[in-house]
């Protein structure tokens, strides 16, 4: 796509490798969601989808002079740090799945993606099925029966080992003295985000699972990244070819993207489209483009939602159709309130209190990880100041745009639904461009003169001599952290649970009820706990995979 549309601010070859691994993974995620809509994603599907994908990106002849000028620059050397590193992630992600949202419906929705495609009425079954993210049409190629519900997590894995590797050509970026802001931005970003994934038992958790809520944070983070590298483009891209596009299209498709992995991601995409807009004055041209670039990125999330559930962005229940499929409205407007109801979550306020404030402060009082939140939302203030005094307040300042990206989705996640895990990427954002600023401003010179006299007496390729060591040792520490995981498991993951299920039927419709649960985990499909007698097959015929449809009186 970067030479499709003749994008090439990106001249460092790290920079743009990893910029069409993320715009690639979003674009393969968001194709894998509209092929749902006609096909089931099976493994043949989706590697026709990929293998398409990559025929198309031959037949550029600029690919293919990049992809020739890349090849003297892949060393062995780095090779097998990629590989050393691959395995070091391999053997943090090979931990069995207890995340409670992957039993209670993730690996359920990218069964029916797998099975069947984008089923009507699925909504009908368990309101959390009509639940659409791009993510999981992502997984579904890769959860095929064949491979006995055990490689789940792999998604999640897979962008943590590229948000690793950013981190690590930024951070060689600041090491060989080359470094913009936006390098500064990512490593302190990355300091803060993948220890916490690691360490933080929440987060870990989450991590190694098919959650939408990983490959969200590390979107958030490189779609401001990218927003920052354009500080080092600030001419117009030039006018060669009527196919090239301003750079700002990249943040901008990254934010869309991340909008069809999860809605949480709307404060990203709002301030990434008015930046394309107006970071070089309005001109009716950007506005179409931004146009079109977020209707084609987003059309088959909404498409989606309307066939499971008859809501374009379900749960919300604005824009919602009356199809035989739809809920009715008071049950979608309940699914609401359990996602971003906020007021709802808690009992009725005492008289004179607001509702709203009464529902944060019980909310408050709830969890010590949310008291954790609500200091960090506190401490943000502090760099916000910092960031005040240093940053140029008009709207050519591309850090600028970053603060109104978190300050938007802080007060977002906190009036719409307030989890730690949909507010992270925004809470990281003021202290890593506060520190990455400050950072640049004052330590440069001598951070420059220590690695000059380190480089003299140690050079920086010696460290390869010690990649083994190093790679080594960190699979031996994650092992060891994890002490209880089976011999077997090294090579191969566990399976997801299995749980005891009893029959049951409604109507024309057989499923599969779990017992003494509400999980259902890899049960077969359809698996959950109650049908209501008022939802019927759309079509005898065709089985569940024709859907279902809602008996009206």
């Amino acid at each position: 796509m970067l030479n499709v549309f003749q994008i090439s601010y990106l001249t460092r070859a790290g920079d743009r490798l990893i910029v069409s691994v993320w715009v690639g993974t979003v674009t393969l995620a968001i194709a894998l969601l509209a092929t749902a809509l006609i096909l089931p994603l099976s493994p043949l599907v989706g590697a026709g989808v990929a293998g398409s994908f990559c025929l198309i990106a031959l037949l550029s002849k600029r690919t293919r002079t990049e992809l020739v000028a890349l090849r003297p620059k892949v060393s062995r050397k780095k090779i097998f740090g990629f590989l050393a590193l691959a395995i070091a992630i391999a053997s943090l992600m090979t931990r069995q799945v207890t995340w409670y949202d992957t039993g209670y419906y993730h690996y359920q929705v990218i069964q029916w993606l797998e099975k069947f495609g984008t089923v009507p009425g699925v909504a009908l079954l368990f309101p959390n099925f009509g639940f659409t993210s791009s993510w999981f049409a992502f997984a579904a190629p890769l959860n095929a029966e064949i491979f006995d519900a055990r490689v789940s997590a792999v998604t999640n894995g897979f962008v943590f080992l590229i948000a690793t590797l950013q981190f690590f050509i930024c951070l060689t970026h600041c090491l060989k003295r080359k470094a913009y802001l936006s390098d500064w931005f990512m490593v302190t970003c990355s300091l803060i985000l993948l220890p916490a994934l690691m360490l933080v038992s929440s987060l870990a958790t989450i991590l190694v699972s098919p959650s939408p809520d990983i490959p969200v944070i590390f979107l958030v983070e490189v779609t401001v990244w990218s927003i920052l590298g354009l500080s080092t483009c600030k001419e117009p891209s030039p006018a060669s070819s009527e196919r090239a596009i301003e750079p700002e299209v990249i943040p901008l498709f990254l934010a869309a993207g991340a909008v069809t992995v999860k809605l949480t991601a709307l404060p990203v995409l709002l301030i990434s489209s008015l930046f394309f807009i107006f970071i070089r004055g309005f001109k009716a041209r950007r506005f179409l483009i931004a146009g079109v670039v977020i209707t084609v990125a987003i059309a088959p999330m909404l498409i989606s939602g309307a066939i499971t559930s008859g809501c374009p962005i379900y749960p919300s229940s604005l824009f919602c159709l009356d199809l035989p499929w739809s809920p009715a409205l008071e049950e979608i407007k309940q699914t609401a309130n359990g996602t971003h109801g906020v007021i709802t979550w808690a009992d009725s306020p005492p008289s004179g209190i607001h509702p709203w404030l009464w529902s944060l402060w019980r909310w408050f009082n709830s969890s010590i990880q949310r008291q954790f939140m609500a200091f960090l939302v506190l401490f943000s203030i502090f760099p916000a100041i910092y960031l005040a005094r240093k940053v140029k307040m008009d709207r050519f300042s591309e850090p600028l745009w970053v603060i109104l990206i978190a300050v938007l989705g802080i007060v977002f996640i906190i009036l719409q639904s307030p989890f730690f895990r949909f507010a992270i990427p925004y809470l990281v954002l003021l202290p890593a461009l506060g520190m990455a600023i400050y950072f640049q401003n004052n330590f440069v010179a001598a951070f420059n003169r220590v690695v000059e006299r380190l480089s003299s007496q140690f050079p920086l390729r010696n460290l390869y001599r010690f990649m083994p060591i190093i790679c080594l040792s960190l699979i031996a520490a994650i092992i060891t952290s994890y002490a209880s995981i089976d011999s077997s498991q090294l090579l191969l993951p566990p399976q997801i649970q299995r749980i005891s299920f009893e029959k049951k039927q409604v109507n024309d419709i057989t499923y599969f009820s779990p017992i003494q649960s509400i999980l259902c985990w890899a049960t077969q499909l359809p698996c959950t706990v109650e049908i209501s007698p008022n939802v019927k097959l759309r079509n005898s015929a065709e089985g569940i995979a024709g859907g279902f449809v809602r008996i009206r009186n």
